[in-house]
């Protein structure tokens, strides 16, 4: 695991393009970032950026601030294998993650690039030391040592070397075009995903943090719940309608986030609250627009299912995936299962399903209802069981290989 990371010129025209803007701050602040989502805890900077925008941006982040080194303030290279990262140049973040995980001697680029990033052992780095402390083009000295050294050579999804604006915008494109999650369903892909890139756009633009995001979140969250709240059909359709911002706006504050490195448990556990509070406001609102067609029946399951968004919450955040644990065929099927009954794909189906329930058929509401509290409950009792289970499958496994 590669764990110091050192960004460098590879050609004249890099001392330019590292300061111009991608998603709001300089390339190589973007290329910074990477470094440190790749796992590495130390980035070194050529000081000829000092006073300029990339520093600038450093300062204004406490987590890139505490992880930076200055070249002028290092006696000399790092004593093991570190990261040769381009400063004018931006690669997709999962095959950075992958390199620095992986053996030195790798370099992550196509075939012709003159910028391309470098797994280097500590001798390597050594040899370059001089140029990289200097903040000298590396290109003529890096590709001979590179074939040299036989090294091996790897693709990754995207590769920008930025050195004039419009590679600038085309670099900001496809690093928007990252930002999804490994949980993110076909929905999220197609749907929220789709217009959170635009919002997070704005936000950046704007200077909004991650958890400023979350609280408009929660505000149009609060207005989708007042549209169901005895509601008509024409207002619950206009609540749903706000119920897809508010799920674009909670894509977008973790877009935020990742590319401000605004990442912090405080922001975390906003997001998850905000959550809890408009589903578990939502089925309360169908409740008591029940009530209107089977009086206080409908708001005593309203309360009951909210009970019950709230403990699935709970358990969900605490053990949030289930899937791929390699626990079992059955298990694991089973907390795929689970994860995706879990998404937000599953209450878009209940909302419309009561919106037309509704506008043509009031009286099958209070069943509606009582299928939603009831599998709100299922929901957190499946979950828990789930746990039980792995459990104590963990300790049979864990039993029998101490036998062994």
């Amino acid at each position: 695991m590669i764990t110091e990371a050192t960004l460098y010129l590879a050609t004249p025209e890099d001392a330019d393009g590292a300061l111009l803007r991608v998603a709001g701050q300089p390339v190589a602040f973007r290329a910074l970032v990477a470094a440190l989502r790749a796992g590495c805890d130390r980035v070194a900077v050529p000081d000829r950026f000092r006073g300029t925008d990339l520093e600038r941006a450093i300062a204004a982040s406490p987590r890139a601030r505490a992880a930076t080194v200055w070249l002028d303030d290092v006696d000399g290279p790092p004593a093991g294998p570190s990261l040769l990262l381009p400063a004018a140049a931006l690669v997709a973040a999962a095959d950075l993650h992958r390199i620095a995980r992986g053996t030195p001697a790798t370099v992550l680029a196509p075939p012709d690039a003159r910028a391309p990033v470098v797994a280097a052992d500590a001798d390597l780095t050594r040899a370059l030391w001089p140029e990289i402390r200097g903040a000298r083009p590396l290109g003529p000295a890096l590709g001979p040592m590179l074939a040299q050294r036989a090294a091996r050579r790897e693709t990754t999804d995207w590769y920008v070397h930025v050195t004039n604006a419009h590679a600038a915008r085309q670099a900001e494109a496809l690093l928007y075009g990252g930002l999804g999650s490994p949980i993110d369903t076909a929905l999220d892909t197609a749907v929220h995903r789709r217009l959170s890139r635009p919002v997070t756009r704005i936000a950046i633009a704007l200077g909004l943090t991650p958890n400023q995001v979350t609280m408009l979140s929660l505000v149009v969250g609060l207005l989708a719940v007042l549209g169901f709240w005895n509601a008509t059909p024409l207002s619950a359709v206009l609540g749903l309608v706000l119920y897809v911002a508010a799920a674009v706006l909670d894509h977008s504050d973790g877009e935020v986030a990742r590319l401000t490195l605004g990442e912090s448990r405080l922001g975390e556990w906003l997001d998850v609250t905000t959550d809890t509070v408009v589903h578990g406001l939502l089925v309360l609102a169908m409740g008591m627009t029940t009530r209107q067609a089977a009086g206080r029946a409908g708001i005593v399951l309203g309360v009951l299912a909210a009970i019950g968004v709230v403990v699935s919450a709970l358990l969900a955040k605490t053990a949030p995936r289930s899937a791929g644990k390699g626990v079992g065929g059955f298990l694991d099927a089973l907390g795929g299962f689970l994860d995706a009954l879990g998404s937000r794909d599953g209450f878009y189906a209940m909302l419309i399903v009561f919106i037309l329930a509704l506008a043509f058929a009031p009286s099958v509401l209070l069943a509606l209802m009582i299928i939603v509290t009831a599998g709100s409950h299922a929901y957190w009792l499946a979950r828990l069981g789930y746990r039980i289970l792995t459990v104590a499958a963990g300790g049979r496994a864990g039993d029998g290989s101490g036998a062994g």
